[in-house]
């Protein structure tokens, strides 16, 4: 776990809920607990303002980070991704995009593929999901204008279907993965001290982020029998919850030991952390 990486997954988990914004002491806290050094989190903190995903205030002595709009939806993004196209039911079309040069383009590739598209061949891809405007914008970004997306019927017998799938995206390779995961967290017992309740829940959740980037988000009747989305989800729901308080003391007497942050109160109303909502989604079962 990387300083940068891990401090995204402290704004959405824990920052975010918690209000949106943190006073450098309580980051640098957090941080410390995880193993990194405040200059590590200093220079962490400083590449992430300078990319637009976070800002810095100051009050008097005191130095806070808030989230970015673009911060804000990138991590709402992010953690909805999966579920969103999951918990949509699907309508038995392909969305193909045929795109000269994508697969020689890691930022193109990397795009389509974080949107749930997986690659038929060098230059055709596909997505069981319709992504309109958010596609025709990624495309014009990265001056793929050369691109023609079109929409083709599911075959009545999926046999089609069972072959795109196959050839698009490495399922095997994230059964793999769940089962891993699984493997990493199934028999962690639940520490009851704050620091280490803190730290379990933020690696669970870092480790938890990964689906992000390798689950395509297909729907149910294009997972395969069997799937260990719901397995995994499970594993996950079962220790989030069980650290879940004792996480949250490590995190407020950090906070506590800095006056409240201007224009809120000393103790906000705490919203669901994104990475924790929406998990039922991924317990969908092929019917």
């Amino acid at each position: 776990m990387r300083a940068r990486s891990a401090l995204f997954t402290l704004f959405g988990d824990v920052v975010r809920p918690a209000g949106g914004d943190a006073w450098l002491t309580a980051l640098t806290g957090c941080m410390g607990a995880l193993g990194f050094t405040p200059e590590a989190t200093r220079t962490a903190l400083h590449r992430m303002a300078a990319e637009g995903w976070v800002e810095p205030s100051r009050v008097g002595r005191y130095a806070a980070y808030r989230l970015t709009d673009r911060g804000v939806d990138r991590l709402e993004e992010a953690a909805a991704r999966i579920y969103r196209l999951r918990a949509v039911e699907w309508d038995r079309r392909w969305r193909l995009l045929v795109c000269p040069g994508a697969g020689r383009d890691a930022d193109l590739a990397r795009a389509l593929r974080w949107m749930g598209f997986g690659q038929l061949s060098s230059d055709v891809w596909a997505s069981p999901h319709p992504h309109g405007e958010r596609l025709r914008r990624v495309l014009g970004d990265r001056n793929a204008g050369g691109a023609v997306p079109f929409v083709a019927d599911a075959c009545d017998d999926g046999a089609d279907d069972e072959r795109i799938v196959a050839t698009a995206w490495d399922l095997r390779g994230l059964r793999d993965a769940h089962a891993a995961f699984i493997g990493r967290w199934a028999d962690v017992a639940p520490p009851t001290d704050p620091v280490a309740a803190f730290t379990t829940r933020i690696r669970l959740v870092h480790d938890w982020r990964s689906f992000l980037f390798l689950d395509p988000g297909l729907p149910a009747a294009l997972l395969p029998g069997d799937w260990l989305g719901a397995d995994a989800a499970a594993v996950f729901h079962r220790l989030y919850d069980a650290v879940d308080a004792a996480a949250w003391r490590f995190y407020d007497d950090l906070a506590a030991a800095a006056p409240p942050l201007p224009g809120r109160p000393a103790t906000p109303l705490r919203a669901s952390s994104p990475f924790a909502r929406g998990l039922d989604a991924l317990q969908a079962r092929p019917a």
